[in-house]
């Protein structure tokens, strides 16, 4: 049986975050249009994401599942775009949903909405929630 799915069809390798943080801090230091891959990255690893969150490159895509990650294909993902996928150039980032059962969803908006829109996808297909190590203060 044919599934109509644009599931992530490979075996999800897992990087660690603060490896995949290291590249994409690298690139937006050499290219500023990479800046908001970074924070995306610094966010899941500010709130304790990585025990909950798994995550790939893919050439400058960042590619995320749930944990704990499956051991076969096809695998829901989150894929984030870098200015230089061809899906959106500097100041944009799209992000899709790629399902199991082919109910996609993919958004474009502005870089600088990205962390937010990186964790509206989180908390929306996957259940996770970005969380705080300390409580809040008064002043938060």
């Amino acid at each position: 049986m044919r599934m109509n799915s644009r599931a992530w069809a490979y075996r999800f390798d897992e990087v660690a975050w603060g490896e995949i943080a290291s590249r994409f801090h690298a690139m937006a230091a050499e290219h500023p249009e990479f800046r908001h891959m970074a924070d995306i990255v610094d966010s899941v690893l500010a709130c304790g994401g990585e025990q909950r969150l798994a995550g790939l490159t893919s050439m400058h895509d960042l590619v995320v599942t749930a944990r704990p990650v499956p051991e076969a294909p096809p695998i829901e993902v989150v894929i984030v775009r870098s200015p230089s996928s061809g899906y959106v150039g500097a100041g944009g980032v799209f992000i899709e949903h790629r399902s199991i059962t082919g109910h996609d969803d993919r958004i474009f908006r502005t870089s600088d909405e990205a962390v937010p829109l990186f964790w509206r996808f989180m908390i929306e297909k996957f259940g996770v929630e970005p969380t705080r190590s300390a409580p809040l203060s008064a002043n938060d």
